[in-house]
């Protein structure tokens, strides 16, 4: 029943804010398995970071604003495939087939006023379709586990020396002892500078966790 009102409020919303030709192609694209030709992004600053594409390609900045702002199911579902099978690479043999724990899939969260502005956090709606495709079950999806403690201001809006104040402190962690001596895999839609990321990856580290990996759409 909760499944039927989401897709009668799709529709609606397809009806008052209809779709442009690039997210139509995009999806179109994506139910093929056939999103190739977008462009790679280019290496981070920071080697624990992978980002799939290019955020100067005016089609993944598309793929990557119906996600954020419409919740795109179809194109959202593409992009776990395609996160997943990176995540799997970076994980390689020995968490797959030693006696090894599973990693734990945490997105990147959002303050509470920006989650009730908007509805929905898009990491975690990226990490809910990375976890579809996670059959062999190597992957723990805690969407609590990570805070945001304070509302900060948007990265992109601030001079690059203003960008790690900024985050000092955002994260916390909510149970201590599940992070200890995990791999964690950071889930977040767009890399910028990386400083998010970054300030995720220390908040964790401090409270015991082995390893740190960060994956995003693009940069």
């Amino acid at each position: 029943m909760k499944e039927r009102a989401y897709e009668i409020l799709d529709k609606i919303l397809d009806f008052l804010f209809p779709k442009d030709e690039i997210v139509i192609r995009l999806e179109e694209h994506a139910k093929e398995n056939s999103l190739f030709y977008l462009p790679s992004a280019e290496e981070t600053s920071y080697s624990f970071i992978t980002s799939l594409w290019s955020y100067r390609d005016r089609d993944v900045r598309a793929l990557v604003w119906a996600i954020k702002y419409r919740k795109n199911k179809t194109l959202a579902k593409y992009v776990g495939k395609v996160l997943y099978e990176n995540i799997l690479g970076e994980l390689g043999d020995k968490i797959l087939f030693e006696n090894t724990s599973r990693a734990l899939l945490l997105p990147i969260p959002v303050s509470r006023k920006k989650l009730l502005e908007k509805g929905f956090n898009q990491t975690e709606v990226i990490a809910s379709a990375i976890k579809e495709f996670d059959t062999d079950n190597i992957l723990i999806f805690n969407r609590d586990l990570l805070k945001k403690r304070k509302d900060t201001v948007p990265q992109a809006k601030l001079p690059r020396n203003k960008r790690l104040v900024n985050l000092e402190g955002a994260f916390s962690v909510e149970n201590l002892g599940v992070a200890a001596d995990k791999t964690i895999i950071l889930i977040d839609d767009v890399t910028t500078t990386g400083s998010t990321l970054r300030e995720a990856k220390k908040t964790l580290e401090s409270v015991g966790a082995k390893k740190v990996l960060a994956f995003t759409i693009a940069h």
